[in-house]
């Protein structure tokens, strides 16, 4: 398989699978993710998958650049698409009502659809898990329809809340936290997909998919008071 090893600083190095996004070249990329924490290559820290690439942190007191490229590089030649890389899929609450979604009568002229209509594509499709990044935990998804690819904000907007749903250029995000954006705001998930009171913190992982299920204000609500208490389950359905 061909791929281009690119040196990350002197403790990373990246391997770069191609240039788009799409479904089958993240596929590659979780699979050599998947082999490579099989294999327990020797001084391999930590791997990050990313749109186009893999970048494996290692120890250099360990191991070298030269040797990782030669281990990994049997790796490549026998990767398996198919393999199974622990995906899940997530049923999350979504809320589109006004205070929650600004931009979202924009972002439906932009496309040419009424506000309903977005909402029935962002509740429709699945949404895939390509990498996290810009904050703890933070998801970029695909994958939207071509008219919803809307560009990102020419002035960026401070204090989006945390929860709030977020889409530009084909792609989908839920920020875990408060923070700036240059995306369009067009809904707001009550569950938080970034918890530093849990053993794990980080709800969503690449290569999970996430269906959205809408949700009015009061049930919102209701789903915030659940969680207060901790008697919400988050919807989790195992892929086959």
């Amino acid at each position: 398989m061909a791929v281009d090893f690119l040196p990350s600083g002197d403790c990373g190095l990246t391997i770069q699978f191609g240039h788009t996004i799409d479904r089958a070249l993240s596929g590659q990329i979780m699979a050599l993710r998947a082999a490579v924490d099989q294999a327990q290559l020797a001084g391999v820290i930590e791997t990050v998958p990313t749109y186009r690439s893999l970048l494996v942190h290692y120890d250099p007191l360990v191991t070298s650049q030269s040797a990782l490229i030669a281990a990994l590089e049997p790796l490549l030649a026998h990767l398996d698409n198919t393999s199974d890389t622990q995906s899940r899929r997530w049923i999350l609450p979504v809320c589109f009502d006004a205070p929650f979604a600004p931009d979202l009568e924009s972002v439906a002229a932009h496309a040419e659809m009424d506000k309903q209509e977005v909402i029935g594509h962002l509740t429709s499709i699945e949404h895939f898990v390509y990498m996290l990044g810009f904050a703890p935990g933070l998801p970029y998804m695909g994958d939207l329809p071509e008219r919803l690819a809307i560009p990102r904000r020419k002035t960026p907007i401070m204090g989006v809340p945390k929860g709030s749903v977020l889409v530009a250029t084909g792609l989908t995000i839920i920020y875990p936290a408060v923070n700036p954006t240059g995306w369009h705001i067009v809904g707001r998930c009550p569950v938080p997909i970034f918890d530093l009171g849990k053993a794990d913190p980080v709800l969503l992982s690449p290569g999970d998919h996430v269906c959205f299920r809408e949700v009015d204000l009061e049930q919102f609500q209701d789903i915030e008071a659940e969680l207060a208490a901790g008697s919400y389950s988050i919807e989790e359905v195992k892929l086959p």
